[in-house]
């Protein structure tokens, strides 16, 4: 067994230590909100944090990445941009954690993305457990993101003196030669945790009245439903929604022309499929022009595609979308009234 145990004070030098000889990015509070930054030492971090205004996998895809550089004079020459500096995600919580492990399916698995992989791999990700709701916003325990399995290389759950810490990966067990004072998890330890994790579960209450499992069914029967049109009536289509979701993954790509106009750099950034121009063609038309039509895409998209394509869900039950929602879309709301209410239909 690798699991160890770690004192509070033994964690709280040992982050500090890393700060000094690595790139230390965790949450870190700013009034009522929480950012993910880098960070000098523990005194910097907030562990008590709710889910973050945008999430941890912007280190993996940032708003803007730089592609290649390019130049011509007699000839073209292109050469492609990796980031493959390493650095370590601290206090990820296990809903992001999920949302990591979708987008390895999709950038690594299926896609091939160099890009996403060269930070990836320079990635190492310390998760930690959550042993009670965010707030009135969460709903992971209904889409079974409460508890991560895989994502991370070394993941934390608060013992009350100390922390239990679970080995995930090879490189977890690389840096667990960084923990200082830990000490091998003994079945008295193991035994708590599972009594933790029983206290935890009973903590979470039931927000949807919907198992996240039927949720595809629920959108699939749900296709034609007036809710959709009402919806679309709230939607501001500003797109917070999109940028504070962690499994977003739509991008734009740009070219950045020089001076000289000679060289420049191709680059990615985010990009919403709720802004109307997003589904926009050449000859101006664009296929979800009326709002509700990107609400429903957005839901199906999260609720339904990614589940139906990958097994996973795309909606992790984070509620950031909800908190940032200006007119209060909110996706518990939302799955519960089509679940609840008799469906007009169009």
């Amino acid at each position: 067994m690798f699991d160890r145990v770690i004192g509070k004070s033994d964690l709280t030098d040992s982050l500090d230590n890393l700060a000094e000889r690595y790139r230390v990015v965790a949450p870190v509070s700013e009034g009522t909100r929480y950012r993910f930054a880098e960070i000098d030492g523990a005194r910097d971090l907030d562990e008590g944090y709710i889910p973050t205004a945008l999430p941890p996998t912007k280190y993996l895809r940032p708003p803007r990445e730089n592609l290649i550089t390019f130049a011509w004079d007699d000839e073209i020459q292109v050469e492609p941009v990796f980031d493959q500096s390493d650095f370590i995600l601290f206090g990820v919580r296990p809903c992001d954690l999920h949302a990591i492990r979708l987008l390895d399916e999709i950038f690594d698995r299926e896609k091939d993305d160099g890009h996403y992989q060269a930070r990836r791999l320079g990635a190492s990700i310390i998760g930690v457990e959550c042993l009670e709701p965010c707030d009135e916003h969460c709903f992971c325990h209904a889409m079974g993101t409460l508890e991560a399995a895989a994502g991370f290389d070394l993941l934390l759950t608060d013992a009350g003196d100390g922390y239990y810490v679970r080995v995930g990966t090879d490189k977890g067990r690389q840096l667990l030669t960084e923990l200082s004072g830990a000490r091998e998890a003994v079945y008295e330890d193991r035994r708590r945790l599972r009594k933790i994790h029983a206290r935890r579960d009973q903590a979470f209450e039931p927000r949807l009245d919907v198992e996240g499992s039927q949720i595809p069914a629920l959108l699939a029967d749900s296709n034609d439903s007036l809710l959709w049109d009402v919806l679309g009536e709230k939607c501001l289509s500003c797109g917070a929604c999109t940028n504070a979701c962690p499994t977003c993954f739509c991008f734009d790509v740009l070219d950045d022309l020089g001076l000289d106009l000679k060289s420049g750099t191709r680059y990615r950034t985010w990009d919403s499929c709720q802004l109307e121009e997003f589904a926009m063609v050449g000859t101006g038309e664009s296929f979800r022009q009326p709002r509700d039509m990107r609400v429903k895409h957005r839901f199906n998209h999260k609720g339904r595609y990614l589940v139906e394509r990958y097994g996973m869900p795309g909606c992790v039950g984070c509620g950031r979308c909800g908190r940032d929602c200006l007119v209060g879309i909110d996706p518990i709301g939302v799955f519960n009234q089509l679940k609840g209410q008799p469906v007009e239909r169009r």
